[in-house]
Parts: C-alpha cells; sequence; structure tokens
C-alpha cells in the first residue's frame, strides 16, 4: 500500500484476464488493485514487494514500512488450484516522482491499464462503481490513515 505525502495510495488498473479465479470475489472487466505480484524463487516478500513495485511503477525512493494485513485464498490459477499467501506492506514515497511503464515485464503491458492516486474520499466515492481490492478497501485506508499511517501490532487478516 504505497501513499504519497497527501496520504493518497497509488493503485493499478488491471484488465481481468482470467488466469486466477478467486471464489466469491469475481471482478470486472478493469479492477483496481495496489502494486504488487508474485514472489520470484528465494524472495521473501518484502523483497518481492520491492521488486514488484519498481517494476510496476519505477518508483524506488521509498520508505517502506509494516506488513498491514495479510490474506490467504484459495484459487484457480490458469484453472489449476493454488493456495495463495499475500501480503499487504505499507510504504510511503520520499519525494514526487513519476510512475512509469517501462520496466514491466513482458504481458503486464497488456494487463496493466492505468495508475492513479486515490484519495480517501475518492476511494469511498468510487467503491460503488469501481472494483476494489483488496474488498474493503477504502476501510482499511480509512484505519491505517487513523493510526497517523503508522500501525502498530500485527497485520489484520483480510477474508474474500
Amino acid at each position: 500500500m504505497l501513499l504519497d505525502r497527501d496520504d493518497r495510495i497509488l493503485l493499478i488498473r488491471h484488465r481481468y484476464d482470467g488466469v486466477i479465479v478467486v471464489p466469491g470475489s469475481p471482478v470486472g472487466e478493469l479492477f483496481w488493485v495496489p502494486p504488487g505480484g508474485g514472489l520470484k524463487e528465494g524472495e521473501d516478500f518484502l523483497r518481492g514487494a520491492r521488486r514488484e513495485l519498481m517494476e510496476e511503477t519505477g518508483l524506488t525512493e521509498v520508505e517502506w514500512g509494516p506488513c498491514l494485513w495479510t490474506l490467504d485464498v484459495d484459487v484457480r490459477w490458469s484453472g489449476e488450484p493454488v493456495h495463495m499467501h499475500e501480503r499487504y506492506f505499507l510504504a510511503r514515497v520520499r519525494d514526487t516522482q513519476t510512475v512509469t511503464r517501462a520496466y514491466l515485464e513482458p504481458g503486464e503491458e497488456q494487463a496493466i491499464d492505468d495508475h492513479r492516486w486515490w484519495s480517501l474520499a475518492e476511494l469511498v466515492a468510487a467503491e460503488a462503481t469501481e472494483t476494489l481490492r483488496p474488498v474493503g478497501l477504502p476501510g482499511l485506508l480509512a484505519e491505517v490513515l487513523a493510526a497517523g499511517g503508522r500501525p502498530s501490532g500485527e497485520p489484520r487478516v483480510l477474508h474474500v
């Protein structure tokens, strides 16, 4: 969960390609998610988060915080059952930086449609018309901001 100095969250809009199906959590043709993705062999969750952020946005001047949320879910990936372990870390950009698509992996260029910085109020308003993930993102962001952007304790367990 990448925040800027104005407490806006960066979300990336993806085109749904049907590869990953999360039972009970359908998405539309387009959906918004924080930057992120899968781990490569030998990576821990934080190292994977750093790499994915750089690949999807080009942003590297980031202050990393704690793991905020976890989500463990059974999905179908290309028709095969897979158990996913998601970890959402708090991060903040240090300065104004431009988001770039220059480091996208092959295949991501078609899947990643857009990016946008969202205020909490914009997220709340968009929840009725846009698909946002994780489920309940506006409320989750509100909790983090209410804690001054410095939540403490164990990560919150999310459910689909």
